[in-house]
């Protein structure tokens, strides 16, 4: 059998060139019935065409179809980063279903470079709009000389610094997100969310956040420092996991922040995507704690409590942020815990350390972990507890000072298809 094989010739003046790379050609007489007038569709075998002589002979404008069906997964996954590392990289387009069996196989394709999914039992025009908007989002050939300009991050970044472990700072990060993503839902678009709130969980123990909001995530921050230029709203919707309130999360494998690294990159490129992104340290030592995040910080909220050990521990972070220089106006206290008869006041301790006292949050510790260990958060627990009523100045002073509304989230089929899949 011929290793390239045409569509009849049924659809004059068509302008879109499709190629089917996979090793077999099931799938072209569905796309040959549905597609049949739009465009001009090959199959060619990739048992027989190397990646690189398919580019080679390959029209320039050619869209690359890879088949996502049934045991080709990886298969078409292992081509994708095969055409990724060639010069004029083809717009990538996965054949798949909207069924949960895509999922383990979804961030793989992406971060080999495939740009979108279509459905086998997609319409012809829902197939067409995934073409154009993948063409029209192409990146530019690797021997382009002008670069696309880079997105704005005009998005504020709250950076929590627990002083040390164990003063409440992912708990505070995780119910505060819920709130502000519950009172501010993510406006539409054709029925798919905008999402604009986004929690990057860099706090040790690593994974709490997930643990707290019951999300299970398949893609790490690790993995965000990597794929930095392919990151956009299609990405993060796709790729980020999500929480049922619309609140996006990024969270660390265990031990990253044990390397030193500065994710300069990363962190324009979220705020570039996410008007607002609250970041939990919790328990990270703050000799670890990369300078680029202080530095682009909109804010630090230091979070402690009344135990000596903390106010010593406040102590030590105030002389580590003044030496790397970030010990500004931008720096807000958080005293957690409190006990009203447990020790020096709210207001004594910000005046010991000249902060501005931002909240105080009652201690609820006994609640806390009640329904931490229930898997439920306070929000929809106990709506009512002194400890969300609290949260009232911090929920305040975002809100005042809230960014403007996220770029539109596109309506790629691939958001869809992860949305379905329950990203």
């Amino acid at each position: 059998m011929s290793s390239v094989m045409p569509l009849p010739q049924n659809q004059s003046n068509t302008e879109r060139k499709l190629l089917l790379y996979a090793p077999d050609n099931r799938h072209m007489a569905r796309l040959g019935a549905v597609l049949s007038g739009h465009v001009e569709l090959r199959w060619v075998d990739s048992r027989d065409v190397s990646p690189r002589e398919l580019l080679d002979t390959a029209p320039p404008s050619a869209v690359v179809l890879l088949d996502y069906c049934g045991g080709n997964a990886s298969y078409s996954t292992d081509i994708a980063r095969q055409l990724s590392h060639l010069a004029s990289l083809p717009v990538l387009i996965g054949i798949g279903t909207t069924g949960p069996e895509q999922a383990t196989h979804l961030l793989a394709a992406m971060r080999a470079g495939v740009r979108d999914f279509i459905d086998v039992d997609n319409t012809s025009a829902q197939m067409l709009e995934v073409f154009d908007h993948a063409c029209a989002t192409q990146a530019p050939a690797r021997t382009s000389v002008a670069a696309p300009p880079e997105p704005q991050p005009t998005g504020r970044l709250i950076v929590l610094l627990g002083v040390r472990a164990g003063v409440g700072t992912s708990t505070l990060t995780t119910h505060l997100g819920v709130t502000l993503a519950e009172q501010n839902p993510p406006a539409l678009d054709n029925g798919q969310p905008q999402g604009w709130l986004l929690l990057l969980d860099l706090g040790q123990p690593s994974a709490d956040a997930a643990l707290y909001l019951g999300t299970e995530s398949h893609f790490s921050y690790e993995e965000a420092l990597r794929n930095v230029e392919r990151m956009d709203p299609t990405f993060a919707a796709s790729a980020f996991a999500h929480h049922p309130s619309g609140l996006a999360l990024l969270g660390t494998t265990s031990g990253t922040l044990l390397k030193k690294h500065e994710p300069t990159a990363l962190l324009d490129r979220l705020r570039s995507v996410f008007p607002l992104t609250l970041c939990d340290t919790g328990g990270l030592p703050i000799q670890l704690m990369p300078t680029s995040l202080l530095k682009n910080a909109s804010e630090i909220w230091l979070v402690t409590d009344q135990a000596i050990g903390s106010l010593v521990s406040l102590d030590q972070t105030m002389r580590e942020l003044e030496q790397r220089g970030v010990r500004d106006a931008r720096l807000q206290l958080v005293v957690n815990r409190y006990d009203p008869n447990g020790g020096l006041a709210d207001t004594q301790i910000a005046q010991r350390f000249n902060l501005p006292l931002l909240a105080t949050l009652p201690d609820r510790s006994r609640v806390l972990r009640s329904c931490a260990g229930l898997g439920r958060l306070l929000t929809d627990a106990a709506p009512r507890d002194p400890y969300l009523k609290a949260l009232l100045p911090l929920l305040q002073r975002i809100d005042r000072r809230r960014a403007g509304p996220a770029a539109p989230t596109s309506t790629s089929p691939l958001a869809r298809l992860a949305s379905l899949l329950g990203k």
